[in-house]
């Protein structure tokens, strides 16, 4: 459980980080998966296969979106991914219970998650200046940032795969200003200072130079230990920035949660073909609890009657249906 006094600097500050929220333990099969996936090989043998090969730095160049977020030989970057080490962080309850918390609410709805890892050899095009780049994500429907931020918004989970320090390319975001995006974007909106071409960009809000509307506010980088998780609010605006060792990597899974009751109003992404195909199998053997977040009513509810149970588990033949009976 959160403290109150996290959970004040959360409603204060728009973000929040829990250091050893996973054990690293926890965390290592999960990191040795995502970086499998990544690059064929652990990341210390890729390093090793970049430096013997100059030439393949530019060929394994990271694209600015798709599977490119997951590594340059990805072949799965959406979670659910279909492996099991992965898949399961969403079921760790201590992460679960900090964003009922953080959404005051015990009733919350997944929108997506993805497996992201970026290292400084092949690294993604980075801002060549420290005020470029923050934005919102906050994306479909494109609804903007509502004054009970709480409610009508949404959460972004980074769970540290691996320690991100200053030398690690560490997000930074702008603590502090995630109840006052409505006036600051209609200020922006009247006088166009630093509002990016929202046609061009359909998922989000982009700022061309973030000095020009936050005036003291002053971004943060943060850093952590594996297993910490970053919880910041989507009306939080955060940027990328490049790596200073270029022979490391920075591997998080990241989800985007927010609450049932507003769910039509704040989810930020839809499933592809692909997805789907994952996600059903996924749904068999995960707990009730995590199957609430994909829209199931919980245990308890009246549409689980025992002919429904018997249906789902003809649907689902390795499911546990038993929270249902």
């Amino acid at each position: 459980m959160l403290t109150p006094q996290q959970c004040e600097f959360y409603q204060k500050e728009g973000y929040l980080l829990v250091p050893d929220l996973f054990s690293t333990n926890h965390l290592s099969e999960t990191l040795e998966a995502a970086e499998d996936n990544a690059y064929g090989k652990s990341f210390s043998e890729f390093i090793a296969e970049l430096k013997a090969n100059p030439d393949l730095e530019n060929e394994l160049r990271l694209p600015g979106a798709g599977l490119g977020m997951a590594g340059p030989r990805a072949e799965f970057c959406d979670i659910p991914t279909g492996v099991e080490v992965i898949d399961q962080v969403l079921e760790h309850d201590p992460f679960l219970d900090a964003l009922e918390q953080l959404l005051d609410t015990p009733d919350i709805h997944y929108h997506h998650g993805y497996v992201y890892i970026r290292n400084g050899r092949i690294d993604r095009k980075a801002p060549t200046k420290p005020e470029t780049e923050f934005h919102l994500d906050w994306a479909k429907p494109f609804i903007p940032p509502h004054p009970d931020w709480q409610r009508y918004g949404h959460i972004q989970a980074w769970v540290f795969l691996d320690d991100i320090d200053e030398d690690c390319a560490p997000v930074r975001l702008v603590p502090g200003v995630h109840d006052k995006m409505g006036d600051i974007l209609r200020v922006i909106e009247d006088d166009g200072l630093g509002f990016g071409d929202i046609r061009k960009v359909p998922h989000s809000y982009r700022f061309a130079d973030i000095r020009k509307i936050l005036h003291a506010q002053k971004p943060v980088s943060i850093t952590g230990k594996a297993g910490s998780v970053l919880f910041y609010s989507g009306h939080t605006p955060h940027a990328a920035q490049p790596f200073a060792d270029k022979d490391r990597q920075r591997a998080v899974i990241f989800f985007s949660i927010g609450r049932r009751d507003t769910m039509p109003w704040t989810s930020t992404g839809k499933r592809e073909a692909e997805v789907i195909r994952r996600l059903k199998p996924f749904l068999g053997k995960t707990t009730s609890r995590v199957r609430s977040l994909f829209g199931w009513p919980k245990p308890g509810d009246a549409m689980y009657t025992p002919t429904s149970v018997e249906l789902i588990k003809n649907a689902y033949p390795e499911m546990d249906v038993s929270d249902y009976l």
